[in-house]
C-alpha cells in the first residue's frame, strides 16, 4: 500500500491527534501513506500519553508490554473508550467491545492491534476469574469449591487457593495437626482443569458445556510430595496435552511458596450428554493415548457423583 495524504488529510489527521506529541503524527501519517505495521506502537503510546492522568502509578516512559492499562496507567473505562474512538479514526479500522474485553496489557493491545490490521488469527487473551466468578460457572460449590483464583491462557490454566485452617475435614485430619488431605489437592486439580473445560474447552469447539456434564474418568501418575497445612496457599498450574470429544487430557503440578507439593502427569476429564448415567460411555482416547474406560464413579458417600 502506498498513497500520499492530502493537505486536507494531514489537517484532519493532525486535528485527531491534537495534543499528541509530533512523533505520533509522523508515525499516524506513515502508517496512513505506506501501512508501516511499525508505527503502531508509536501511535498508541501517542494517543495513551494524551489521555494518561498525572497520578497515573506508572508514566509511559517507563512502561513496557506487561504494563497494565488500568492498574499501572492509570485509565478508566470512558477514557479508554475515547482512546479506542481515537485509533479506530487513525487507523481506519473498526473494533468491538467485545475484542477488547479481556485486554488488559500495552502488549496485548499492540498485538492485538497488529493482528487484526494483518488479518492474523487473533488469539484470546488471558482470562482471570475470581472466587465468585469460577462459582457461577463450576458446579462444586462452597464448602467444596477449592479455587480462590484463577486464569486461562490458550491451553493451560492457573489456579490458587489459600488453605483457610476452618475447612470442615481439618477438625479430623488429623487430631492437633490439620494437613490438607492429598486428595483435596488433586480435587483442586480437578476442579481447575473442570474450569478449561467449560469456558476455553468449549470455546474451542464451538459449543456449550453443561457444568454438569463434566465427569471424571482417570487420574494417572499421581505424585505427592510434602504435606500442606493452613495459612499456606496452593498454586496450580495445569496443560492441556489433548482435547477431543468427549475427552480433556491435562498434566500438572502443585506448589507451596516455591516447593512442589504434588504432580499429575495425566488427569482425564470427560463430558457431555453421552455421559449421563443410563447412556453407553465410549471407550475412545485421542490418537497414541491408551483407551480410558469411562464411568460414572460412586462417591464416598454412595451417591452417583463422576464430577471432579
Amino acid at each position: 500500500m502506498s498513497v500520499t495524504l492530502t493537505e486536507t488529510d494531514v489537517a484532519d489527521l493532525k486535528e485527531g491527534l491534537r495534543r499528541c506529541s509530533p512523533e505520533t503524527i509522523e508515525a499516524a501519517i506513515r502508517y496512513r501513506e505506506s501501512g508501516d505495521l511499525d508505527a503502531i506502537p508509536t501511535i498508541v503510546f501517542g494517543i495513551l500519553d494524551r489521555y494518561q492522568p498525572a497520578t497515573a502509578a506508572v508514566k509511559l516512559s517507563e512502561a513496557n508490554e506487561n504494563t497494565r492499562l488500568i492498574e499501572d496507567i492509570g485509565l478508566d473505562s470512558l477514557t479508554l473508550l475515547e482512546i479506542v474512538l481515537s485509533i479506530e479514526e487513525v487507523l481506519k479500522l473498526r473494533i468491538e467491545n467485545e475484542e477488547l474485553r479481556e485486554i488488559r496489557t500495552l502488549g496485548q493491545l499492540n498485538k492485538f492491534l497488529h493482528d487484526k490490521i494483518t488479518g492474523a488469527t487473533i488469539e484470546a487473551p488471558a482470562k482471570r476469574y475470581t472466587r465468585e466468578q469460577i462459582a457461577l460457572v463450576l458446579p462444586q460449590q462452597p464448602p467444596f469449591l477449592f479455587l480462590d483464583e484463577a486464569l486461562l491462557n490458550g491451553d493451560s490454566v492457573r489456579a490458587g487457593y489459600t488453605i483457610k485452617g476452618s475447612e470442615f475435614f481439618l477438625e479430623g485430619h488429623f487430631k492437633d495437626e490439620p494437613i490438607f488431605p492429598a486428595s483435596i489437592v488433586f480435587e483442586a486439580m480437578g476442579q481447575a482443569a473442570c474450569l478449561w473445560v467449560l469456558e476455553s474447552g468449549a470455546a474451542q469447539l464451538g459449543k456449550e458445556i453443561k457444568s454438569n456434564h463434566v465427569f471424571f474418568a482417570s487420574l494417572d501418575g499421581a505424585h505427592f510430595y510434602r504435606k500442606a497445612r493452613p495459612g499456606e496457599k496452593l498454586e496450580f498450574e495445569q496443560k492441556l496435552t489433548k482435547l477431543r470429544e468427549p475427552l480433556a487430557i491435562f498434566e500438572g503440578t502443585v506448589t507451596s511458596n516455591g516447593e512442589r507439593v504434588a504432580k499429575v502427569e495425566r488427569l482425564v476429564l470427560a463430558f457431555g450428554e453421552q455421559l449421563l448415567p443410563g447412556s453407553t460411555a465410549p471407550t475412545t482416547a485421542p490418537e497414541s493415548e491408551a483407551p480410558v474406560t469411562l464411568a460414572v464413579p460412586v462417591a464416598p458417600n454412595g451417591s452417583e457423583n463422576g464430577q471432579p
